[in-house]
């Protein structure tokens, strides 16, 4: 058993056998087979026979030249070398430089691209098990051919000075598909139980030489641990000592991980081992998976076999629905200062400057179903890690409207009841870290395309309470308006347009509160009480009558609620607008919005809070932040 699995509060839930069938919201832990991982140098067992080890886990790894260029991969393992001290390594030392790999020092993997190369003798063996471990870039022509090793009788390890014997060749070829893509010995090609490109993949290749048998020469092909065939009969070259990476044939290139040899033919136990210690190191397809069908049995449909996404999946929005009232709230971390007198700033203390807290209601499950779920959320600290230097990534969740779809929360909290037997009601907390201020789409209620979109005079179809974003060189016209016109079907009028002369749009606060409404003042004053004498009342200043209320917006539709939230949104909690306040008072004021909260009650009926803290300075648009900044995928 996982520590994953000792760390749940759930039972019964056991490693991945693909032997197995499952039944829709099964879990199971997935950990490419159920023996311990070992490391290739482990000696617990006896001597290893370990012939090579080349990965890349310490940049001593590597001999390198000007510009981190390498000249040479070192062997972990111990070799005589010969005078020249070159033999048990994999080298580089042509003169052109361009065929010298790089070396990023924040990578686990060496890439090798096109005609980049490195080999080595000293490593004859002529029964051996190879296990290797790397990542194929897809190649834009399917029926290329992309070498990943080959073994050789010559000493060409400098230059590409081969005999003309036949060599001993792994390769990879083939459209990314089931049926199309190939792991190919010499010339002998095995279907693909795995995606082939872009992902890691773990070849092992157990030769037998055939001398103490009764059989011929027999090279065992495993894919991720899953044996794909046997090859008879093959090329000489696999018995020799001569070793060649890369010449890849794919200018995207093809990154090497770890490559480990011993020799002798091990059993299936200590394959089982190897491969996995390489599967924990290098693969990020560990962990619980979740049903989202029932799934037959074989390897084809486990998490790593090319149709185990249509069985298996780590995404909750495959599994559950968020059900009718959900909500979120927002608060902004500002950092304010008094000047007195009634007079403050406000000033956003970073990008991320809204704390959002969401509540995500899942109604109406099964007894399975919740089980399901809870295991979810009480994994979700099991997911990787953003980076070397950052915390666990958070769950990608499309959230109810309007809010973004694919918004990145973390897991907070968990309440689960059960008001009847085999029906569920859990109601998880979540918070929304890193949605920026800077990002003119916005942050969690975003420019799409599709409900909020780019105005353009081409742009047809707009009712009211509409959005639309206005591109401008001039700050002051640039940002979203809202329609309050008719409801057309066609485009919009130049002199109706965002900026005309009669524009049907605004940029204010238009929005109407419910008509019960409360707005409570309190007068700021100072007390001057002396000993045996009345209290003295004095005014703090002028604007002592600043106002602080709450609104409310209930039983708003979507497209209403979809535009009061955009607005606020787009206010970030500190920025100034103006707001008409209601009778008697009907006076237009400075506010800013640092709080709401928005409940998505049923289909068409949202409720909306909003707190107003009126703002005692002039208002100037010269406060904003005035640059546009696009944010791009690299």
């Amino acid at each position: 058993m996982s520590y994953i699995l000792s760390g749940l509060n759930i039972q019964n839930i056991a490693e991945y056998d693909y032997s197995q069938s499952y039944n829709k919201y099964d879990i199971i832990d997935f950990q490419l087979n159920t023996e311990k991982s070992i490391y290739p140098s482990y000696t617990g067992l006896g001597q290893t026979g370990l012939l090579f080890w080349f990965n890349n886990e310490y940049i001593d790894s590597f001999n390198l030249g000007l510009d981190n260029n390498v000249t040479g991969w070192k062997n972990k393992v111990a070799q005589s070398e010969n005078e020249d001290n070159q033999y048990a390594n994999l080298l580089q030392l042509s003169d052109d430089e361009s065929l010298r790999p790089f070396v990023n020092f924040n990578d686990n993997y060496i890439e090798l691209f096109d005609d980049q190369f490195l080999s080595g003798s000293g490593f004859d063996c002529v029964e051996r098990t190879t296990f290797i471990c790397f990542n194929a870039s897809n190649n834009s022509d399917n029926n290329s051919v992309q070498n990943i090793i080959r073994f050789d009788r010559e000493d060409g390890w400098a230059y590409n000075n081969f005999g003309s014997g036949p060599s001993g060749f792994l390769r990879v070829s083939g459209e990314d598909a089931v049926g199309q893509s190939k792991i190919i010995v010499d010339e002998t090609e095995f279907n693909a139980v795995c995606p082939v490109y872009d992902t890691h993949n773990i070849i092992t290749l157990v030769q037998k030489s055939g001398i103490s048998g009764s059989s011929g020469p027999i090279i065992t092909v495993r894919q991720n641990g899953h044996q794909l065939g046997d090859y008879e009969d093959y090329y000489s070259g696999w018995k020799s000592g001569f070793i060649k990476l890369g010449n890849t044939n794919n200018s995207n290139g093809v990154k090497y991980y770890d490559i480990f040899s011993f020799s002798g033919v091990l059993g299936e136990s200590d394959l089982d081992s190897y491969e996995k210690y390489l599967f924990e190191n290098y693969f990020d397809s560990d962990g619980l998976y979740f049903a989202k069908k029932d799934v037959p049995a074989g390897f084809s449909k486990s998490p790593l076999g090319y149709t185990g996404s249509d069985y298996w999946t780590q995404d909750i929005d495959d599994l559950f629905k968020l059900s009718y009232g959900s909500s979120v709230e927002f608060s902004a971390k500002l950092s304010r200062s008094n000047f007195g007198d009634g007079y403050q700033s406000n000033v956003s203390r970073n990008i991320n400057s809204l704390n959002t807290t969401l509540n995500l209601k899942y109604d109406g499950l099964t007894d399975t179903q919740a089980k399901c779920l809870i295991t979810y959320f009480e994994n979700t600290p099991e997911r990787e890690n953003k980076s070397i230097y950052e915390g666990y990534k958070g769950v990608d969740i499309d959230l109810f409207q309007p809010f973004k779809k694919d918004a990145e929360v973390y897991f907070l909290d968990i309440d689960h009841s059960t008001p009847y037997n085999n029906i569920n009601n859990i109601s998880i907390k979540a918070e929304s870290l890193y949605d920026s201020n800077l990002d003119y789409k916005g942050m969690l209620v975003q420019l799409d395309e599709s409900n909020i979109r780019t105005y353009s005079n081409d742009l047809v179809g707009f009712d009211y309470n509409d959005v639309v974003y206005v591109e401008s060189s001039i700050y002051s016209q640039r940002g979203y308006y809202y329609y309050t016109g008719a409801k057309i079907d066609t485009a919009i009028e130049e002199a109706n347009a965002p900026l005309g002369n009669d524009s049907h749009f605004t940029k204010e606060f238009y929005f109407k509160q419910d008509i019960e409404y409360s707005v409570p003042e309190q007068l700021r004053l100072t007390a001057a009480e002396y000993e045996a004498a009345t209290k003295e009342y004095l005014k703090d200043g002028i604007n002592y009558n600043n106002l602080e209320f709450n609104l409310s917006f209930s039983s708003r539709s979507n497209r209403e609620a979809r535009a009061i939230l955009k607005f606020l949104d787009d206010k970030a909690g500190f920025k100034i607008f103006r707001y008409t306040l209601p009778q008697p008072y009907n006076k237009e004021i400075d506010v800013y919005c640092p709080e709401w909260s928005h409940s998505y009650n049923f289909y068409n009926n949202n409720d909306i809070q909003a707190k107003f803290i009126q703002f005692r300075a002039k208002s100037s648009v010269v406060t904003n932040f005035d640059t546009q900044i696009e944010f791009v995928s690299i």
